[in-house]
């Protein structure tokens, strides 16, 4: 594995990870499956083709209520969440591997920026971004909370109505966003850190670490030809907010009391 440190805190390890591409194709298609059919176990990113509404305006609203223009719509990839329910052994096996890759990067990372450690508490159950051609993700970072509503000069504040609060406030505990390329697309589909003044042709098997916040705000550029599937980890910090415990925080206590990986020791040992 290869170590690339730049700009902005990004990080990107080169060669982290090992996927067999015919297992993927299976994993896909089962956890697509069983995602189209979780109804209050999964969180806000699940977007599927068959699950939303059109509001007055055209704009489409997934379940957990984030709007999309119908461009947006068009362009923006599967969302595959809730991985490890009713997950085969195999399957639970390949998220673990894919969590222990994390976990080894992530070690690195707070070599890097010893800073961090104590600003992640939890992380959030992963979930994969699966993209096919025409898709992509414009410029964003992973702490942005949604506007909506016409009251916006009082957005987020005691004052507003209930309907110019936020979807969800659960983004602003994110501190580090993590993902692994478990397949890269022929063409396109690069990922772009406009503050970093990095375009990254990530191939399979690549992981990358980067800010949460606007310091990391990025994007994936359109795939022009073949698929694109990533694997997402956020590592968040503070209290988790009530009532979102269960779909959005994936405890790292285990039954012992200690954490996994052991992020507070003094000692982070080396890949």
């Amino acid at each position: 594995m290869q170590i690339s440190k730049h700009p902005s805190g990004l990080v990107i390890f080169d060669g982290a990870a090992e996927i067999d591409q015919d297992f993927l194709d299976g994993w896909i298609e089962r956890r697509s499956e069983i995602t189209a059919g979780l109804t209050g176990k999964t969180d806000r990113r699940l977007k599927t083709i068959e699950d939303y509404t059109i509001d007055e305006d055209g704009n489409y609203v997934n379940r957990g209520g984030y709007k999309f223009t119908p461009e947006q719509f068009k362009t923006t990839p599967l969302r595959l969440v809730g991985l490890l329910y009713d997950a085969t052994p195999e399957d639970t096996a390949f998220v673990n591997y894919l969590d222990g890759v994390m976990a080894k990067c992530l070690e690195e990372y707070i070599r890097i920026y010893p800073e961090v450690k104590t600003s992640i508490w939890y992380r959030t159950p992963s979930h994969a971004a699966v993209y096919t051609e025409g898709q992509e993700i414009g410029p964003h970072s992973d702490q942005a909370v949604e506007r909506r509503g016409s009251n916006s000069k009082y957005w987020g504040l005691g004052n507003a109505d209930q309907d110019s609060k936020p979807v969800n406030e659960f983004p602003t505990r994110t501190v580090v966003t993590a993902s692994i390329v478990l397949r890269d697309c022929e063409e396109g589909g690069e990922l772009k850190f406009a503050h970093a003044g990095v375009t990254e042709k990530a191939a399979t098997g690549t992981a990358v670490f980067y800010p949460a916040s606007y310091v990391g705000s990025h994007q994936v550029l359109t795939i022009t030809k073949g698929s694109r599937v990533s694997y997402l980890q956020f590592y968040c910090h503070g209290t988790p907010i009530e009532g979102q415990q269960e779909t959005h925080v994936d405890s790292w206590y285990n039954k012992d009391g200690k954490w996994v990986p052991p992020l507070i020791s003094a000692q982070v040992s080396p890949l």
